[in-house]
């Protein structure tokens, strides 16, 4: 039976004693068999005080035992033993399983190093509400986040490593089942548990969490159950980016004595300090009524309210732009030809202000009745509805450090901040975080110095729904065969639709005299994106003689905005005005930034820097798509063995019919914008693409065990697995980059077509063939001792194609070819590996558990040093330990978790692909608890203790690419429960 306590526990910083109200808890766990992961049903919970770790590890242990899969399982208790923030956290101390983080959290959840998994709620759908989102200055694209799950609000998780027919399809690694509790597992009239905790992040506020379970079971045919979780925190890190503007090159870079030096080097280095808050409110409804002695209903409502806030401030370092010189005297390479420190000079330091409000929302309902047709049949019939959304708006600003040359309608301009140095010389040291140190730090502080130089603001909204309907039926062998077979069939069908949408918010210049270049047989309109000093009138390019048009010269086919004024202004310094600018630290370097507290609504903020100039949102067709999934499908299974025979086998299929329906777009031949460019606007004219496809996928799948007595069982599984294609890579349309010609010609200051990329709505899902065999010994004292092999082969993975492709541009010529990128279905690639797990209770209060996989992998991908890669995710080597001790009242529980390198993808640029790597990393985590009376507990947990950083590499160690500063949370608080 599976046993539950509380759920996670209380928390405050190490500055913080005092103890925050909240609420969360548990009751007790509805546990699945099996058998039939289909049907959630109830089963009677033994009741537990708050203390209870151990029977925990053996309740888990217990259904990894008895179950007819290969399955790693945690309870509410494993759960609520250390400091978890998510679930995602919850699961990384399971065997196989590894997690992404991010700002100090877990974020996606990797089985044997693979994302492309499915989660599920009671065995069906799930949205979390960060299925796909962007973040950052760049939109870097993310899916299938976790973070949004509170821990505490679960009852069990099931990991199915290797699946049944019975199980939802859409995992290639595995499943994730989340079990919600069931209220007819109260014993007794009425309960109520609850939990308040105080956190402390390294640099952050000390925030309150907690949550609330109560429940009351009227008679034994209905009870119900409620939760309440709530969640605060702030997190202040350091951050260093290098995959925007990061355009790396091995290239001749010019020295101050007039020589060259072959170094790797960016165009730009940011180094980034993040404030980021999260507030998360969630809920989770359970009502068990048994109608008549034959009929069990179940309704079950979980909802999620995250939202996050994200102010950062950057510091941005030329090494290849902006005119960038190297010193001669002091310059230092090291292997591989990185540049390990040196002096450069430039003409550019600039600081940018970035905020990005977000919020995701997830409202799961699912109704389903069981029915005991008779002695030997029975049928559960559900409908299952998800709906997800996510939005954010996003804010934007660039100040400039050194002289910046603005438009004010004359030939020659003006420098809004003349006293500022022409150049920037820094220091630099390269290292795993490396560091930057200015000659003249004061440049930074002060107010006549620091320019706002642009701004602009974008958004995206993005919403799901899931809705299924099933029937799952089973049928019991006659009695005269007693139990020898049962035979489990169904039928399902589903509906996913997917909008993602993503925008720039354009100021109307119409006001301001710009014209409508439609109107004169242009391709653009009198909108703008960038509010830069620098950007004039797009219809100086227009014949002198055009009605209406600015006072400008020189005229047509001169250089860009000849020398109109800026279309809006201020010129604003923090001399000027310096209520907009806060003073920040950035690695280590003192400098004024735009105040990111006045950007927390951008569109306000942009709004009150122009109130004259109207701004409005306009979808960008590119970047937005619709998808719409639907699923037809049946199993049959037959389960052969019965429970006093030493073996057990089931074998099935699932056959899945699925119709796809993409709705994107593309770029027209001849492209037209709202803004003036396509950096300065979103595309007007879109080609809509709708592509729709059919496929069918047939997935066979055998299970057996056999006992060689009672403490020894061998496992093995055969399969065939899909999963589902990325959404950005189904829907993304076609993006066409440009650049300004700067070299002497014809082609002078115009924008040429470089490069471009695209989705694919013709994208196979993700296939994959199985095996897996697992020893297990179990002995003593709720020991185990297992070993596992496990292989899988895949079909196919998904590669970057480049084609060359000629686009129209402003170029005399009239078009340029460039290359083209987009995802296409490649070779296909394989992983096998082993997995040895142990763990023991020792019977004077200690006891630990510990794992190890590794895994050796092969995909297609390939760089210019290393053919072959490893799978991307998939780390070589990985372990888990976890000690603890409970007795006489007292507990504590250390945990480390530890994954090898990994490597993230391939990076291409210029002329080179180079690996991206996650280097190895390792957390501690830990609780110390005390019972204070059989009721009532008090601890003490820390998460990530040696303040470990999360560091990528490019192809080489000594080639930092991106880190994220570690963080040291530390909570106090306490957990209660009354009732039973």
């Amino acid at each position: 039976m599976v046993k539950y306590a509380q759920g996670i526990r209380l928390r405050t910083g190490v500055s913080v004693v005092a103890l925050m109200l909240g609420s969360a808890g548990a009751a007790y766990a509805q546990s699945t068999p099996a058998a039939e992961p289909a049907t959630p049903t109830s089963q009677e919970v033994d009741t537990i005080v708050v203390r209870g770790y151990r029977a925990s590890v053996a309740d888990a242990l217990t259904t990894k035992r008895n179950s007819n899969l290969i399955i790693e399982s945690i309870t509410a208790q494993d759960i609520g033993e250390f400091p978890d923030k998510n679930i995602a956290e919850s699961l990384q101390r399971l065997p196989g399983v590894q997690i992404d983080r991010e700002n100090g959290q877990g974020t996606k959840v990797r089985i044997r190093g693979l994302d492309q998994n499915v989660v599920v709620l009671n065995n069906e759908i799930f949205l979390t509400g960060l299925e796909l989102f962007r973040i950052g200055e760049g939109n870097f694209t993310q899916t299938d986040s976790l973070e949004g799950v509170p821990s505490d609000l679960i009852g069990g998780v099931d990991v199915y490593k290797s699946p049944q027919a019975t199980l939802l399809e859409g995992g290639l690694g595995g499943i994730i089942n989340l079990r919600t509790r069931s209220a007819r597992t109260i014993k007794d009239g009425f309960l109520i548990t609850g939990q308040a905790r105080a956190n402390q992040s390294e640099n952050g506020e000390t925030t309150p969490s907690g949550s609330l379970t109560t429940g009351y079971r009227v008679n034994d045919r209905f009870a119900i159950l409620a939760s309440v979780s709530y969640d605060k925190s702030n997190v202040i890190t350091d951050a260093l980016g290098g995959d925007n503007r990061g355009n790396w090159r091995l290239t001749d870079r010019p020295l101050s004595n007039g020589k060259v030096s072959n170094i790797w080097s960016p165009e730009y280095r940011y180094i980034t300090k993040r404030d980021q808050d999260r507030e998360r409110l969630a809920g989770s409804i359970n009502v068990d009524f048994r109608l008549t002695d034959t009929i069990d209903v179940r309704f079950d409502w979980f909802h999620s309210n995250l939202t996050i806030l994200t102010k950062e401030a950057s510091l941005k370092f030329p090494f290849a732009n902006e005119n960038a010189t190297y010193s001669a005297s002091n310059l230092k390479i090291g292997a591989n030809n990185v540049l390990e420190s040196g002096t450069i000079t430039a003409n550019s330091a600039e600081g940018i202000s970035f905020v990005q409000n977000g919020e995701a929302k997830t409202d799961n309902f699912q109704l389903s009745a069981n029915w005991e047709i008779n002695e030997r049949l029975s049928v559960n019939v559900g409908a299952y509805q998800s709906q997800a959304d996510y939005e954010s708006t996003s804010g934007n600003n660039d100040v400039r450090y050194t002289q910046y040359g603005v438009r004010n309608g004359t030939k020659d301009g003006f420098i809004p901040n003349p006293t500022a140095p022409k150049t920037l010389v820094f220091d630099y040291i390269n290292g795993e975080f490396p560091t930057f140190r200015p000659a003249t730090p004061s440049a930074f502080t002060t107010p006549t110095s620091v320019f706002a130089k642009s701004h602009w603001v974008f958004g995206e909204n993005s919403s799901i729904e899931n809705t299924a309907y099933r029937a799952d039926f089973t049928l019991d062998a006659p009695d005269k065969l007693d139990g020898l077979w049962t035979v489990h069939f169904g039928l399902r069908t589903g509906t996913r639709k997917v909008d993602s949408e993503y925008g720039r918010y354009l100021a109307d210049y119409s006001g301001k005299g710009e014209l409508s270049g439609l109107k004169f047989n242009q391709n653009w309109t009198p909108y703008g994106y960038f509010q830069d000093g620098a950007i004039g009138f797009k219809s100086c390019e227009l014949p002198v003689n055009t009605p209406g048009r600015p006072k400008c010269s020189p005229p047509e086919n001169g250089p860009r905005f000849g020398d109109s004024p800026a279309l809006i202004t201020p010129y604003q310094t923090a001399a000027t005005n310096p209520n907009r600018f806060e003073t920040v630290t950035v690695g280590g370097i003192t400098a004024l930034f735009q105040n990111r507290d006045q950007m927390k609504n951008a569109l306000d903020w942009i709004k009150g820097l122009y109130p004259s100039t109207p701004f409005a949102f306009y979808r960008d067709p590119i970047s937005s798509f619709k998808v719409e999934e639907k699923t037809n499908n049946g199993y049959l299974m037959l389960d052969v063995g019965r429970p006093s025979e030493n073996y057990h086998i089931n074998a099935g299929v699932r056959v899945i019919q699925t119709e796809l329906t993409v709705n994107s777009s593309g770029s027209p031949t001849e492209p037209a914008y709202w803004g003036t460019d396509s950096w300065n606007g979103v595309l007007m004219n879109p080609v809509a693409e709708r592509t729709v496809r059919d496929y069918t996928d047939v997935l066979p799948s055998v299970n057996a065990i056999y006992n060689f007595d009672e403490a020894n069982k061998v496992r093995g599984s055969l399969a065939r697995v899909v999963a589902r294609q990325n959404l950005f890579q189904l829907g993304q349309g076609s993006q066409y980059d440009f650049t300004r010609v700067s070299t002497p010609g014809p082609n002078l200051d115009k924008f040429a077509f470089t490069n471009g990329s695209g989705g694919n709505p013709k994208l196979d899902p993700f296939r994959a063939d199985q095996a897996d065999l697992t020893l297990e010994h179990y002995f003593g004292r709720q020991g185990l001792v297992s070993v596992g092999v496990f292989y899988k082969s895949i079909d196919s993975f998904i590669q970057s194609n480049t084609v060359a492709r000629a686009v129209k541009d402003g170029t005399v010529e009239g078009s340029t070819v460039g290359a083209f990128t987009q995802p296409t279905n490649g070779e296909g690639g394989s992983i096998q590996g082993v997995e040895l797990s142990a763990q023991y209770d020792f019977s004077n209060g200690f006891g630990f558990t510990a794992n190890y996989t590794y895994s050796d992998s092969k995909s297609p991908y390939s760089t210019d040093y290393e053919k072959y890669l490893p799978i991307p995710g998939v780390s070589k080597n990985a372990f888990n330990v976890t000690g603890y001790f409970e007795k006489n009242g007292y507990a504590a529980h250390l945990s480390y978790a530890w994954r090898d390198k990994a490597l993230v993808g391939t990076f291409g640029f210029d002329k080179f692909v180079l690996g991206r790597y996650q280097a190895a990393y390792g957390q501690l985590d830990g609780q110390l608890a005390f019972d204070v009376t059989e009721n009532f507990q008090i601890t003490l947990e820390g998460s990530n203790l040696t303040g470990e950083n999360a560091t990528e590499y490019l192809q080489f160690e000594n080639l930092p690419f991106r880190n994220l500063g570690g963080v040291t949370r530390f909570s106090l608080g306490g957990k209660f429960k009354f009732g039973s």
